[in-house]
């Protein structure tokens, strides 16, 4: 085989495995793993979790105790409440460690200026889906807001 070729290959490689690293390898809801966080907003951002189906919005918070989390909050189209880097946060959600002991948490519930917002059911299925809407009458409709970069 060529050289080039292979060396182009390795190369693919390591960069899906870095890719990997940075979320966890195989993230879900855990009610065992159930935590509170409080701390500010240090970044915005969003990114297709899932694949290709719609872009999460997705917060970096320091905490009180100076822990920095990634947390994993609800599809852009489903969050109307603004945000902004340096507002104060409180955050109720699933804890997950990554591979590169980053971390990464998956919210249920998000308290900011005093609203209090439930993503996920008691059972930890999603608000935006058919399952986490009260009677499984979900629609698939969100009010549309996103945070302020």
């Amino acid at each position: 085989m060529n050289y080039k070729k292979m060396f182009f290959i390795y190369l693919q490689v390591l960069a899906a495995i870095s890719l990997l690293a940075q979320t966890p390898a195989f993230h879900y809801f855990d009610h065992n793993k159930l935590t509170d966080i409080q701390g500010e907003v240090q970044s915005i951002g969003y990114e297709e979790v899932y694949g290709k189906k719609s872009e999460f919005l997705m917060l970096s918070i320091q905490s009180d105790d100076q822990r920095l989390f990634q947390v994993e909050v609800c599809p852009q189209w489903f969050f109307a409440t603004d945000i902004a880097v340096g507002m104060k946060i409180r955050i109720h959600g699933s804890l997950l460690q990554t591979s590169a002991n980053k971390l990464y948490l998956i919210a249920q519930e998000i308290s900011i200026k005093g609203e209090r917002i439930t993503l996920r059911d008691s059972k930890g299925f999603p608000m935006w889906s058919q399952k986490g809407r009260s009677g499984g009458q979900g629609k698939r409709r969100g009010p549309g807001g996103r945070g302020k970069r």
